[in-house]
């Protein structure tokens, strides 16, 4: 689910202290948030979105928007 995260932030060169610090949250509240053990809110949700120059959708839910679009069925 937030494989995304960790690549942007990988992509990037910063550790998880560094994109935490940016942010103003702790390194393991981050770190929870990457690997899916916590949600952000939606606050912190969008400073990540323009963190890494993307959008809450694509950040987040990305992979699970791409599959529910496929499972629709025209009408």
């Amino acid at each position: 689910m937030r494989k995304k995260l960790k690549e942007l932030r990988e992509e990037r060169n910063l550790s998880v202290k560094e994109a935490a610090e940016f942010l103003g949250i702790s390194e393991s509240h981050y770190y929870k948030i990457e690997s899916g053990l916590r949600s952000p809110n939606f606050k912190l949700a969008g400073e990540f979105a323009k963190f890494f120059g993307t959008n809450v959708d694509e950040l987040f839910f990305g992979n699970e928007l791409d599959e529910s679009s496929k499972k629709r069925v025209a009408i």
